[in-house]
């Protein structure tokens, strides 16, 4: 999902955001994935990108569901957040697995 608002680049701070979590209902066991492309500017938070996907356990790949159940955040330049932008329009399921270059990173464990 692509939004369409304008991003300033006046003290603007580009964020990637990527989750995994597994859980289960009703006896089933579930891969729920979430993809974010932010800008903060001004106090004012843009979403430039975001998509949320569920995974049933018994179709998803190998590498996802040895993935650490985390939030990982990322600062990121302008030119990789612009190069993530361009890859979320044609390929964004990579993103779930994709590490940027970053200044930064932030990572918080899923506790159940």
């Amino acid at each position: 999902m692509q939004s369409d608002h304008p991003l300033s680049a006046e003290e603007a701070k580009y964020y990637f955001t990527r989750v995994k979590d597994t859980h289960e209902e009703e006896g089933r066991k579930f891969i729920t994935l979430f993809a974010r492309l932010s800008v903060d500017c001004n106090a004012e938070t843009k979403t430039a990108w975001v998509e949320l996907e569920e995974v049933n356990w018994s179709g998803a790949p190998e590498k996802m569901k040895k993935m650490p159940d985390a939030m990982r955040r990322f600062t990121v330049s302008k030119p990789v957040f612009e190069e993530l932008v361009l890859l979320s329009k044609k390929r964004h399921q990579e993103l779930y697995f994709l590490t940027p270059i970053y200044r930064n990173r932030e990572v918080r464990r899923l506790i159940k």
